[in-house]
C-alpha cells in the first residue's frame, strides 16, 4: 500500500507500492520515481480503474445483471470515447459457435 503525508494529511492507496514501482521501472524512459509521484500514479490508476468498472457495471445493469462480465468491459472500451486507448487491449467478444436455431 502507498501512503503519502502532506500538512498533516495521510493519504493512502489500495495498491502495493513494490509491484507499481516495478510497474514504473518497466518503463526504459523513466529514470527514478520519487514517492510522490509513486502515490500520484497509484491513486491515478486507481481512478481509472474505478470508472471503467462503473461504466462496465453500466453496461450489465442495461442487460439486467448484477455481475460485471468481460462483454460489459469490452462494450465499455468499445462505445466510450474516453476507452479508446483500450479497443486493441480489449476486443469484443466473439461467440465460438453460432446458437442453435429451434425449427
Amino acid at each position: 500500500m502507498v501512503a503519502s503525508e502532506s500538512a498533516g494529511a495521510v493519504a493512502s492507496s489500495m495498491l502495493p507500492a513494490a509491484r507499481v514501482r516495478r510497474i514504473i521501472k518497466e518503463d526504459k524512459d523513466i529514470y527514478a520515481c520519487g514517492s510522490e509521484s509513486l502515490f500520484l500514479i497509484s491513486r491515478a490508476t486507481e481512478c481509472f480503474v474505478e470508472s471503467l468498472v462503473r461504466e462496465s457495471y453500466e453496461f450489465s445493469r442495461l442487460d439486467k445483471r448484477k455481475t460485471v462480465q468481460y462483454k460489459d468491459v469490452a462494450k465499455a472500451a468499445q462505445s466510450i470515447e474516453q476507452y479508446d486507448f483500450l479497443a486493441d487491449i480489449i476486443p469484443p467478444s466473439v461467440a465460438i459457435r453460432k446458437p442453435a436455431v429451434d425449427s
